[in-house]
């Protein structure tokens, strides 16, 4: 089973707590395993075929603690403190730790979409999924000037590329 877990947290790197089936592709091409790897875990853990097999899924089959691979998941996303270095911050209150995560999930939609349009949606969606709710999401290029109110600690804007991503959460009322 600790063959399992470890596939899990190698998969589930920004501790979202569900993996994809690109996410799966991706640890199958990184690994040199045979695509039957992905039916299989599809079969296994995604038996409705929504092609994301959510952690709780992952553990009923496996009778694994849901609770820990969390933790330690999200405790390997967060010790990953450095941001990359294509990843210029313009300015910002956010601690370095939620940075990194915000980064990573912006990077992570930049991947997965295939039109930049769809980049904010996917990272804004994601965000409220794993951060909670009232995240917003803005993609600039070139000149831009803006103004907006957050949560304080709760914003961001950085540079990836031409790309300026400005980031922040809304407080909850």
């Amino acid at each position: 089973m600790e063959a399992f877990k470890e596939a899990w947290l190698a998969i589930d790197r920004l501790g979202r707590g569900y993996i994809t089936s690109d996410d799966l592709n991706v640890y199958m091409r990184k690994q040199n395993y045979d695509e039957s790897f992905v039916r299989k875990w599809q079969k296994l853990f995604d038996p409705d075929n929504t092609g994301v097999i959510q952690l709780d899924a992952f553990c009923d089959v496996l009778g694994l603690n849901a609770r820990e691979i969390q933790e330690q998941a999200r405790s390997n996303a967060a010790s990953s403190n450095s941001l990359p270095d294509d990843v210029v911050v313009i300015s910002g209150d956010m601690g370095l730790e939620w940075q990194v995560r915000v980064v990573n999930i912006v990077k992570e939609a930049l991947r997965e979409c295939a039109k930049m349009s769809d980049v904010p949606k996917q990272a804004k969606t994601n965000l409220d999924r794993q951060c909670n709710q009232l995240w917003h999401v803005i993609i600039a290029q070139g000149q831009f000037w803006c103004y907006y109110g957050h949560e304080p600690a709760y914003s961001i804007v950085f540079q990836i590329g031409k790309q300026v991503f400005i980031v922040f959460k809304t407080p909850e009322y």
